[in-house]
């Protein structure tokens, strides 16, 4: 009885953990040697927190009912402008301490940026009433046709040893640095979420943003506070990638968009607004990683077919919130026969 009232209530988490095993089974069975080494594992623990932390953000947007497809393009930008600065001034000769302020420094200025380009976003949706994906778009354009403007399409480096060196190095001496980040904006966001009346908020909006307005709450300002907060969590995600990669280019993580928009949706936590778990997103996010790590133990493949994967596993999922959202996989409790008897008579 507890089993199928875990199942109805947790109709997502059943279904991923049933992809899960599925995935694993099946690399299992055709690259288990593979799989199962620790530097497979590890490679996934360096891998997925780029793109985890920015899924992280962006969930809160599909909370409010709301997208951002700009938050690729905008942490580029934001981080290209970090790493010129940081190059200029940790150069040949600076010391220990003039480095740290110049990686510092870097990290407030893209930190700085995605604000600004997130509160751009929130007022061209709250205040100018485009949509959430027209805007956002078009500022995906404005952010990527600035950095290429700004670099000519070419890779910003001269980024200081001490800063690349952290993307790569370990905290505790086992845990990969991208992980722990990853490990403490999930922290913060599962805090944010449940102990909070702004977490409490933004699922009301997303489910009834009306009546939320009508009850006095300045829904524009939460939504673009959302935009803001989107931004910011999404730009650690572009440092960290900007780390492990030693630069910085208008169109790195270009495939995170969808990437990221999948995992949201895998996860339940969809457009519409008003629903969706940190714990689904976690299984969605190790489950899209696992397949991407599994096609490149596969030399005859390119990595373009883990796109062809994902896709088709969109379409699947889609397909699967509609009947899940009309309840059509919903197991049926079993009627007790005293309690069939007892209708009768009465």
């Amino acid at each position: 009885m507890k089993v199928k009232q875990f199942a109805n209530k947790n109709q997502y988490t059943v279904m991923l953990l049933f992809m899960l095993v599925v995935v694993l089974i099946f690399f299992s069975i055709t690259k288990g040697k593979v799989l199962w080494t620790g530097d497979t594992w590890n490679g996934i623990a360096m891998q997925f927190p780029e793109y985890g932390i920015m899924t992280l953000g962006v969930m809160f947007c599909f909370i409010t009912g709301n997208i951002d497809m700009s938050f690729v393009a905008l942490g580029n930008f934001a981080t290209i402008m970090a790493v010129r600065y940081m190059a200029a001034q940790a150069g040949d000769g600076a010391s220990d301490t003039q480095i740290r302020m110049a990686i510092l420094t870097g990290i407030l200025i893209t930190l700085v940026i995605c604000l600004i380009g997130g509160l751009i976003n929130g007022i061209l949706v709250t205040k100018l009433g485009i949509p959430p994906v027209m805007a956002t778009i078009a500022m995906q354009l404005v952010w990527q046709g600035l950095s290429t403007a700004l670099t000519q399409g070419n890779t910003v480096t001269g980024l200081p040893t001490m800063y690349t060196d952290i993307g790569h190095s370990k905290v505790f001496g086992f845990i990969p640095f991208p992980l722990f980040v990853f490990i403490i904006a999930f922290i913060i966001c599962a805090v944010i979420l449940r102990y909070t009346v702004y977490g409490e908020m933004i699922y009301m909006i997303g489910t009834n943003v009306k009546a939320v307005r009508y009850s006095g709450i300045n829904t524009d300002r939460l939504v673009t506070i959302t935009f803001m907060l989107t931004a910011l969590i999404s730009g650690v995600g572009s440092l960290i990638m900007v780390s492990t990669m030693a630069s910085a280019k208008a169109d790195y993580g270009s495939s995170y968009v969808m990437r990221v928009i999948l995992i949201l949706v895998l996860a339940g936590i969809l457009p519409d607004g008003g629903m969706g778990k940190l714990s689904d997103l976690l299984f969605a996010t190790i489950i899209i990683q696992i397949i991407a790590s599994g096609v490149n133990m596969f030399a005859q493949l390119n990595t373009y077919y883990a796109s062809l994967i994902w896709g088709g596993m969109l379409l699947i999922v889609l397909i699967l919130s509609t009947k899940l959202a009309n309840g059509i996989f919903r197991i049926k409790e079993p009627v007790h026969t005293g309690k069939k008897e007892a209708e009768k008579k009465s």
